[in-house]
C-alpha cells in the first residue's frame, strides 16, 4: 500500500464499503481518521486503514433492510393472542 494518505474515495475502495458509509462511520467517530485544513477534509493513513480492517466486524451504520423489518414485523403479529 502507498504510503501517502487517502481520501475517503479511495480508502473506501480499499476497504470494500461505499464512501458514504465511511463518511457516516467518520462523522459517528468510530473510525479513525485524520482531518486537513480543508473544508470537511478527511483522510487516512496507511496505519488508519489497517486499524480499520481489524476491526470492521459489525454492519454498516444505516437503517435495516426491508426484510430484515419485515421479519421483526411478521414475528410481532404471528404471536398468539391471550384470548
Amino acid at each position: 500500500m502507498d504510503e501517502r494518505p487517502l481520501t475517503i474515495k479511495e480508502a473506501a475502495v480499499v476497504l470494500g464499503m461505499s464512501r458514504w458509509t465511511l463518511r457516516d462511520r467518520v462523522t459517528a467517530g468510530t473510525v479513525p481518521h485524520r482531518r486537513t485544513g480543508k473544508v470537511r477534509g478527511v483522510v487516512f493513513d496507511p496505519e488508519h486503514i489497517e486499524q480499520i480492517k481489524q476491526a470492521d466486524t459489525r454492519p454498516a451504520l444505516g437503517t435495516p433492510s426491508r426484510s430484515a423489518a419485515r421479519t421483526r414485523h411478521a414475528a410481532r403479529t404471528s404471536q398468539p393472542s391471550a384470548a
